[in-house]
């Protein structure tokens, strides 16, 4: 018999997800486990997405925000208020595996802090879904368990509830926080384990305008990263005469990867290769418009009393991934 006892808190940020929130709310309802959880929505949307989780799933405990929250934020405003001993984090744009809830708790019962697990593709009979799959989940379909690993997403990772109580919470940006977060983690000794027994299937963008929308936003915020955060890469930075270079570097990074884990994916990468240069041409550009962007940020800190850098960004709230 269970124990009454909320055990894992389960935490779903969203934002005009109405779509495809139905498909994630119910996979996460149908958990398999050995404890009791609860679900935590939290909506910052303009339309009608927070009435339709209330009146379709009144069990989920829901948080309206008036205005827009990055997911970061959204995350945090659950944080504050889970009564789990373990927060899991996916997407509203995911499925979770039946079991995916109990694999990531009972990795946490052997003592890892931070868990993460496998993501699959959810749009297999798309091109353009699986080009955009390939290029941002290559580090994480792995099928064999490890404790090495760089980094997590927040599609699909759990942590042990003291890791905010010690590190604190979330960045407030666009994109990346989740990575930022754990490679702060990591920075710090937490021990990591990959357990490719949490599955979720990942509902990739499949429209080319958004793909190619998606990956400039991540060149620009790559570039902003990398000097603030001290990252590898950062040579790209600081020798803008090597951007060009960046589609062949991130392409052949990405193939070792897939022909390391899952060989069918690399071949299936090497098909789409054309399509994925084109997107990575995209970051790429992304990326230089970033690079530019620190060069002017620079220049305005560099002014006498502005505090560097670093208080530039603070002071603008520039916080892009």
């Amino acid at each position: 018999m269970k124990s009454s006892a909320i055990i894992a808190s389960v935490i779903l940020p969203s934002y005009r997800q109405k779509a495809v929130i139905c498909d994630a709310l119910e996979s996460i309802l149908q958990q398999e486990t050995d404890f009791v959880f609860e679900v935590i929505v939290v909506d910052s949307s303009d339309d009608d997405t927070a009435e339709l989780v209330r009146q379709r799933f009144p069990q989920v405990k829901l948080i309206e925000l008036k205005q827009r929250a990055f997911p970061g934020t959204a995350r945090n405003e659950a944080i504050r208020i889970a009564q789990g001993r373990f927060f899991a984090f996916t997407d509203t744009d995911c499925v979770v595996d039946k079991k995916w809830l109990q694999h990531l708790v009972e990795t946490h019962r052997r003592g890892y802090r931070v868990v993460g697990g496998l993501v699959r593709n959810g749009t297999p009979y798309s091109l353009a879904g699986t080009c955009d799959y390939l290029l941002e989940f290559s580090n994480f379909i792995a099928t064999r368990p490890t404790e090495n690993k760089s980094h997590f997403g927040t599609c699909n990772v759990s942590f042990d509830k003291d890791i905010f109580q010690e590190y604190g919470f979330f960045a407030d940006q666009v994109k990346g926080s989740d990575s930022m977060y754990t490679r702060l983690l990591r920075s710090h000794g937490e021990k990591f384990y990959y357990q490719p027994s949490a599955v979720i299937w990942h509902h990739n963008r499949t429209r080319l305008k958004n793909i190619f929308q998606n990956q400039y936003d991540l060149g620009y915020g790559a570039a902003i990263n990398r000097q603030r955060y001290n990252l590898a890469g950062k040579e790209f930075v600081r020798y803008p005469i090597l951007i060009p270079l960046l589609p062949l570097s991130k392409f052949s990074a990405i193939s070792f990867r897939l022909l390391k884990y899952r060989f069918v994916d690399f071949v299936k990468f090497l098909v789409l290769s054309p399509l994925a240069l084109s997107v990575l041409s995209v970051y790429t550009v992304g990326f230089a418009r970033g690079r530019k962007y620190i060069v002017e940020a620079e220049k305005k800190a560099a002014i006498p009393g502005r505090g560097g850098i670093a208080a530039f960004f603070k002071r603008r709230d520039v916080n892009p991934d």
